[in-house]
């Protein structure tokens, strides 16, 4: 499978993704137990509701984290309990997105960065170092490569094609000359078909977009007698 190695890579940035999300939320929430852990103490201990310079202090001593000592307040907030509205004292850490981000263990998630990368890394080295080797045991020509059956880019990718559109390649490919006559292509693809051009119009038609957008090639037609496969 060609996308393969691309799904592995996507498995592995969602992978450090999710444990980074996962790692900075249980962060999160560590922070919130410290302050209000830590307000709880200070109630205990200062139970009116005034807050002064001491409040803060004795407040700030009572968290365990030492990145919040210089942000943590404390501060009054109007809440809405059981249908009516109190106003009561809120811890807050005061910390950015940044500070939490640092403070939170990003060692898995930077894992699985490092492996997504790496294997990334290690698959289009796999895939440059393939190329050459497809070009020299398949026939190329105008950056499609013929090899086991199969067609394929300069990098590796397979082309996607019909059984018809499959043969009819082949013939291009294989002949050398890459010119084939409307009437050599009738009879190889539809031998018991009388009349078959409107089956080959059709045919080259649906054909030429996907030659073009993998390659450097089209097909050139002389007046309805022969197609050619020719370099642009």
């Amino acid at each position: 499978m060609k996308t393969l190695p691309y799904m592995i890579f996507s498995f592995l940035m969602l992978c450090a993704l999710c444990t980074s999300i996962n790692s900075y939320r249980r962060t999160e929430n560590i922070i919130a137990q410290d302050v209000n852990r830590a307000l709880e103490q200070v109630l205990v201990t200062m139970p009116d509701n005034m807050v002064t310079t001491d409040t803060i202090r004795c407040y700030r001593n009572c968290l365990t984290i030492a990145e919040l000592k210089d942000t943590a307040g404390i501060a009054m907030r109007t809440v809405r309990k059981d249908g009516r509205w109190e106003t009561r004292l809120v811890a807050e850490a005061n910390c950015g997105f940044a500070t939490t981000f640092m403070m939170s263990d990003q060692k898995a998630s930077g894992s699985f960065l490092f492996a997504g990368l790496l294997w990334l890394l290690c698959s289009l080295w796999y895939i440059k170092r393939k190329g050459p080797e497809l070009i020299a045991q398949g026939i190329s020509y105008g950056g499609i490569v013929f090899y086991n059956d199969k067609f394929m880019t300069l990098s590796g990718e397979q082309i996607r094609l019909t059984p018809m559109q499959h043969s009819l390649l082949e013939m291009f490919i294989t002949s050398d000359t890459h010119t084939l006559s409307k009437q050599h292509i009738c009879d190889r693809l539809w031998p018991k078909k009388p009349d078959a051009s409107d089956t080959l119009y059709t045919l080259i038609k649906r054909i030429k977009p996907i030659i073009e957008t993998h390659s450097t090639l089209k097909i050139q037609s002389d007046r309805g007698k022969s197609y050619s496969l020719i370099i642009k």
